[in-house]
């Protein structure tokens, strides 16, 4: 090991930026693991982080799992460690639904999180108990009654994905929580539950010693795939998004805010572990499938697969039956249509359009109430909007940016006589630019003298001679002042 401990070190070296020298040596790493003892996590976890503390040289690692809230216990506590790099944890990929969703009790971002890189990737899988009575995928159909299935705390990823499936491809499943670790294989052995949802690996030994059989996959080789069984565009939806998060299996993460060059060690360290021959061949002892990538790739993959549409967000809501949250997000204004009604900003990388509603959407720049129209091109805003309405409506945006003065319109100066009057002196028809025109005397706006002194449109006669004012404009002139003579 020492040897390979030495080629490895080098290979970082030369390939690699500087790293904080013998940081780990003699210290002790904590590795949470989100789930209880026992099942996939908790294999992955022990077997990546022993090695893990050799290649870094530390002390010892200490394992601690802390099971609860479908992984959010032990995210939440592994988001508030210490960021200087002797935590680290593991949890599933449901907490990528569980923060698309807003779920209560999250405090944490996975985008904020020091990524250290992901072990494997997990094609997830339906089995089906040997005692079920169930033959097949087709079997499980054309059940009569609500089907019992196992699934982990709620929020976990295989809870989320069962619900998802059932709704997608419109299965009579029932679902039972709380089944941890390899527990739900014992619940399907018992006779309490038909079936789980999971990944491969973590099936696969039940399977192999035949206590049940995979009916359904989604992605991976193994047949029958979930995307034939998906007959509407919601199915799917559904079915490609749970393949698109299989390829994050067995995530390694630590804090936020661990230095650069502490992270790079432990990226460092943890790639070399995942290709070592002995760790692989340990790896397949325990029939772990190894698909690594180095943190900074993770870190891209989380922040893509949280950029969901809203309307595959709309979709995962309906399934789990959870109120859609609202979406706050901060970006320049990238366009403006339609008298600034409709607004283009960015979401991550997607470009998004909404409207900001005249009545609806609480609208403040710089710390004051304003109008649309006072919007620009290049101001920053944080805009909060709902996305499962069609069209997008802002609830608020708040922007800050240079406003652009408006311009005083040009004012047009006439002499003419009043040709008519109508409407109690308000319309006043007068000759101008065009010939014989029309226009509005406002009895608030419009300032009207009679020989010099200030006077109502009601003493106005046809034959005086006025100086009007007015700027033009193509729904109708409206005198800015009119100073008459008898």
């Amino acid at each position: 090991m020492k040897r390979i401990l030495f080629t490895a070190a080098v290979a970082a070296a030369i390939a690699g930026p500087a790293v904080s020298e013998n940081y780990y040596e003699g210290k002790t790493i904590t590795y949470i693991i989100a789930t209880s003892p026992g099942g996939g996590y908790d294999a992955y976890g022990r077997l990546i982080g022993n090695y893990l503390g050799e290649y870094l040289g530390a002390d010892r690692v200490i394992f601690n799992n802390l099971p609860g809230a479908g992984h959010i216990i032990g995210a939440n506590t592994l988001f508030a460690s210490d960021p200087d790099g002797l935590t680290i944890g593991t949890f599933n990929t449901g907490l990528i639904y569980a923060q698309i969703l807003g779920q209560e009790g999250i405090r944490f971002d996975l985008n904020e999180f020091s990524w250290v890189g992901k072990a494997s990737s997990d094609a997830r899988t339906m089995v089906l108990s040997s005692n079920s009575g169930l033959q097949s995928f087709d079997d499980l159909i054309a059940a009569p009654g609500p089907v019992l299935f196992a699934a982990s705390g709620v929020g976990s990823a295989n809870y989320t994905e069962t619900k998802l499936l059932a709704d997608g491809l419109d299965l009579n499943i029932q679902m039972i929580p709380g089944y941890n670790g390899n527990e739900g294989e014992m619940a399907m052995m018992r006779g309490e539950v038909v079936g789980q949802v999971a990944s491969l690996e973590s099936l696969r030994p039940f399977v192999d010693g035949g206590n049940g059989f995979f009916a359904l996959a989604v992605g991976g080789d193994m047949q029958p795939q979930a995307i034939d069984y998906a007959t509407t565009d919601k199915g799917r939806a559904i079915v490609n998004l749970i393949d698109a998060n299989s390829n994050l299996g067995r995530l390694t993460a630590a804090p936020p805010g661990v230095p650069d060059e502490i992270l790079e060690e432990l990226r460092d360290a943890y790639m070399a572990v995942l290709t070592d021959p002995t760790f692989l061949a340990d790896a397949e002892k325990l029939s772990l499938s190894i698909d690594p990538a180095r943190g900074d790739v993770v870190a891209e993959q989380v922040r893509s697969a949280l950029l969901q549409s809203p309307e595959t967000t709309a979709i995962i809501a309906a399934a789990l039956e959870v109120e859609i949250p609202t979406v706050t997000v901060t970006s320049d204004i990238v366009s403006l249509e339609d008298g600034n009604k409709l607004v283009g900003f960015m979401n991550g990388d997607a470009s998004v359009a909404a409207e900001v509603s005249g009545s609806r959407t609480t609208l403040t720049i710089n710390g004051e109430s304003a109008e649309r129209s006072a919007l620009m091109v290049g101001m920053n805003c944080e805009f909060t909007y709902d996305p499962a309405t069609d069209p997008l409506e802002f609830k608020v945006a708040t922007c800050t940016g240079e406003v652009m003065a408006e311009a005083e319109p040009e004012m047009m100066m006439v002499t003419s006589a009043i040709l008519s009057l109508e409407d109690d002196g308000k319309v006043v028809g007068f000759t101008g630019a065009e010939g014989e025109m029309t226009g509005e005397i406002s009895g608030s706006r419009t300032a009207l003298t009679i020989d010099g002194a200030e006077a109502d449109r009601g003493a106005l006669t046809v034959g005086m001679t006025c100086d009007f004012a007015y700027a033009p404009n193509a729904d109708g002139i409206e005198f800015a002042s009119a100073a008459c003579t008898q």
